[in-house]
């Protein structure tokens, strides 16, 4: 009877002892009822004890032997299938997961089941002492020389496994009670939750297999942040009894095809990695699975100090240094980029690059461009037979007028070109449209932006030129990817759409003005003192035109060269944010003094460009400017190079070792676009539409000239003739134009006076029962931007304030830092005052709105002064 006992504590069978309480769904053992006859109740009850004892012994070991042989097995069949597919395949890459099924154990299950059977032998070690304490009548179990042992004896030795087995069992129901197979990181996460217990046999079992859990994790964990191990995203490894990889490749980036985009499997993740440590540990895995398709790793010496610290860590949350030691390597990893892989040097020219091409601020080759595309325009969908084949405008075209409007700029030997590529998301554009030039969704925007709409900014700007969008892109490699994500590209692509339909207007009117000075000249030449029927019209005529003229050629000048102002200014404050030395000294030398030879474009050979800095520009930073300069009399001339966009790019500061992590770098460039889109008026919808009206209104005007051949007066009326029609509609077309653009400018300018003074409730509700119904939209569109205004204030101030703060510097380092930081950022703050100083110098826009919201009678004395009276300059 002894020895039947302790063969079922050992998980054998005994007819003694049946499955309870049903035999179909059985839950622990009892006693045979045939042997519950003779046996005395307590006698009964301690065999129960034992007998349930051995039950949960026996599923818990049954269970844990099953899983870790079907582990082994599947591990086994991985290999041999793998082992024979690359054979004739040499290194190609084999599905992990195509000769196993979805009940396949993984790594991690397979380890909680080795991690039970090494706890379930402690147990099995307590029956082979007990059966030895019995067998040499030990008295601490057999009470006589007669070898009789009390079953409470044996209920009393045995009751220490009562808890343990009991919790290991319900553990096995949890897992073993799902359909699928439970994933990695749930399975930590419920193995971490049963160790928080007061018990502390329990919290020492729970401890072992949490260990042995973490330590396989963190093997993972190192394969894939130090040897770029990855798995694709069709085949998930977190089922897969051989190859286990916590990150995913999801495939090639959309910006740059030759580049894939990894994320981490979530499932492999437990719930105690926050979301911070969970970026870095993606941010370091990039870098390594980067460098291993190239053939590449981290420095061994590298590698061997983040794989100590991060398998020294006793467990996956903060509070076991698990946070910290991800923090210090992918500090590490950032610093050895930063040295070695993406210098500052590289994000200089990076910088200066977008600067130049996507913000305009190479303004010759801009304006080339835009004669080579409006000559592309001419002879592809105005002289050409509009049933040819030649007859449409592609993407090529435009890349090639691109090349040839870099012959004779400042960009004709700059490699960055090469990267530049314009997308044209409706299909190619076809003098006759067809059905078949729809939109084509694989070109489209979207695709950069992964899924996400379009902005309003190229809604309203991209079709400007063209008449159906395109926007200029660039394809982003490794390692400048790192800091310049795809949305950052993308804004890029919508601001240089907005600056492109301010320069393509402003050189429509251009060459209206000449259309109109040359025909106005001949005509004056023909007819030097004749005087023709309806003089008078023909004087009012001429005069509204050459005033209509000159109104949107000064607005539209007024406004690119506020605008080239803010890029430049802030252009320069995000090199000295990045810690960057702008270089001021005027070179005379060849490029080689200024640019690596690795940037010139193909075998040309580096000319003489001599990059000469502007002093003015630096002393911007330190001084914020009283009245801002137009940058169209030095640096955005039309015709000549630009001498701002010469300047020798800058080069890092040797004495500096600051480090940036490129996660931090990208937060400064996304600033960096935030608030250029705040300081160029494109963060609110209505003002970017207002704009582009203005724009529309503008291009009608050049359009309209356009259509008379430049000819402001026909000519049947120049030679005397009687037809007087011809040029009354002309003044009337003009009357009207001239009608729409003074509201549009009127409430354009509205919106930005009352964004700086917002009327006060009563006033407000005063004024809006004195205007008119039509203009009665203009507060909802100032509260916005005031609202809009105050947010960007307040959100500079707390970026100067947290980056003051933060600094290393002390004494009067740190003082004049943060000086020249509150200067500048102070300055473009007020870019909007800036802005109306330009507008209402000599007050015409004042008088302008005082007498369409009041007219012209004396008895509304509203005090309405203009912006250089208000601010005490007059």
């Amino acid at each position: 009877m002894l020895s039947e006992v302790l063969l079922v504590l050992s998980g054998h069978e005994s007819s003694l002892f049946l499955p309870g309480p049903s035999t179909s769904n059985a839950t622990t053992l009892i006693t045979s009822p045939h042997l519950a006859e003779y046996l005395h109740p307590g006698e009964i009850t301690s065999l129960n004890a034992l007998a349930d004892l051995a039950y949960k012994y026996k599923r818990v070991k049954s269970w844990s032997a099953r899983i870790q042989k079907e582990g082994k097995e599947a591990i086994l069949s991985e290999t041999l299938s793998n082992s024979r597919k690359g054979k004739g395949k040499g290194k190609e890459r084999i599905d992990p997961i195509t000769s196993t099924t979805p009940a396949t154990p993984n790594q991690y299950l397979t380890t909680l089941a080795g991690s039970i059977l090494s706890i379930l032998k402690e147990y099995e070690i307590l029956i082979v002492e007990v059966e030895a304490k019995i067998l040499s009548l030990d008295p601490a179990l057999v009470q006589d020389d007669q070898g009789y042992v009390p079953l409470s004896a044996l209920v009393a030795t045995f009751d220490q496994w009562k808890i343990p087995l009991g919790s290991l069992s319900t553990l096995v129901d949890e897992i073993s009670g799902s359909v699928e197979v439970i994933e990695p990181g749930k399975l930590i996460d419920l193995v971490e939750e049963k160790r928080k217990t007061g018990n502390s046999r329990l919290h020492e079992i729970y401890t072992k297999i949490y260990k042995s859990l973490t330590d396989l994790f963190l093997v993972h964990l190192i394969t894939f942040i130090l040897y770029g191990s990855t798995s694709s995203t069709e085949t998930p490894s977190s089922r897969s009894a051989l190859t286990q990889s916590i990150g995913l490749d999801v495939g090639p980036d959309a910006s740059s095809p030759k580049y894939r985009i990894y994320r981490l499997d979530d499932r492999l993740i437990p719930s105690s990695i926050d979301k911070w440590t969970r970026e870095s540990v993606l941010y370091i895995g990039r870098v390594s699975a980067t460098l291993k398709r190239q053939n590449k790793s981290l420095p061994a010496t590298l590698i061997g100090s983040i794989r100590e610290e991060v398998s020294s860590v006793r467990g996956l949350d903060e509070l076991n240094g698990f946070n910290d030691a991800i923090a210090k390597a992918r500090g590490g990893v950032g610093e050895w980029l930063w040295k070695h892989i993406l210098t500052g040097s590289q994000i200089i020219e990076a910088i200066e690059s977008l600067s130049d091409y996507f913000l305009t601020r190479k303004s010759d080759l801009s304006l080339s461009l835009l004669q080579e595309i409006h000559k592309l325009r001419l002879d592809k969908l105005v002289l050409s037979n509009p049933n040819s084949s030649s007859s449409v405008i592609r993407e090529q075209d435009l890349d090639l007028a691109l090349l040839r409007a870099s012959v004779g700029t400042s960009a004709e030997n700059d490699k960055f070109l090469d990267s530049l590529k314009f997308k044209m998301e409706k299909g190619p554009l076809r003098a006759i449209p067809t059905q078949a030039n729809a939109p084509r969704s694989h070109l489209s925007h979207d695709d950069r932006d992964q899924g996400q709409e379009q902005s309003h900014i190229h809604k309203l700007f991209s079709p400007a030129v063209l008449g159906t969008p395109i926007n200029l892109t660039i394809s982003i490699s490794w390692p400048l990817d790192l800091f310049l994500s795809p949305k950052s590209t993308g804004i890029y692509s919508d601001i240089h759409s907005y600056l492109f339909a301010l320069r393509d207007t402003q050189l429509r009117l251009s060459n209206s003005w000449v259309s109109l000075t040359s025909s106005h000249k001949q005509i004056r030449t023909s007819h030097p003192f004749q005087s023709v029927s309806g003089d008078d019209e023909i004087k009012r005529l001429e005069r509204w035109c050459w005033g209509l003229y000159r109104i949107m050629n000064w607005f539209i000048s007024e406004l690119l060269g506020h605008f080239m102002d803010i890029i430049d200014i802030q252009h320069t404050h995000l090199l000295k944010k990045l810690k960057l030395s702008v270089t001021n000294e005027t070179t005379s030398h060849g490029l080689s003094g200024s640019i690596s030879r690795s940037s010139l474009r193909g075998s040309t050979t580096a000319t003489s460009l001599g990059r000469s800095a502007n002093a003015n520009t630096t002393k911007a930073l330190d001084h914020t400017p009283a009245t801002p300069r137009s940058p169209l009399s030095e640096s955005h001339t039309w015709k000549e190079r630009t001498a701002r966009s010469n300047r020798a790019p800058p080069t890092p500061n040797k004495n500096e070792r600051n480090y940036l992590d490129f996660l931090t770098l990208r937060s400064i460039h996304s600033q960096h676009l935030s608030f250029l889109l705040e300081a160029l008026l494109l963060s609110d919808p209505s003002i970017s539409s207002l704009i582009r009206d203005i724009l529309e209104t503008c291009k009608s005007f050049t359009a309209l000239t356009e259509r008379w051949n430049g000819a402001l007066v026909p000519i049947s009326v120049a030679e005397q003739e009687q037809e007087q029609d011809q040029l009354l509609e002309r003044i009337d077309q003009i009357h009207e134009m001239d009608e729409k653009l003074h509201d549009q400018i009127i409430e354009f300018f509205s919106i930005l006076v009352d964004s700086q003074n917002p009327p006060a409730p009563s006033e407000a509700e005063g004024n809006r029962s004195s205007m008119d119904a039509s203009k009665s939209h203009n507060f909802s569109r100032t509260a916005k931007i005031n609202q809009i205004s105050k947010i960007m204030n307040s959100r500079q101030i707390s970026r100067n304030l947290t980056g003051g703060a933060g600094g290393p510097e002390g004494g009067g380092g740190f003082s004049m830092s943060m000086s020249m930081s509150m200067s500048v950022n102070a300055a473009a703050e007020r870019h909007i005052e800036q802005l109306l100083l330009r507008l209402d110098f000599n007050g015409i826009l004042t008088k302008w709105r005082e007498h369409d919201l009041y007219g012209d009678g004396d008895e509304h004395d509203t005090g309405l002064k203009s912006v250089l009276a208000r601010g005490g300059l007059q």
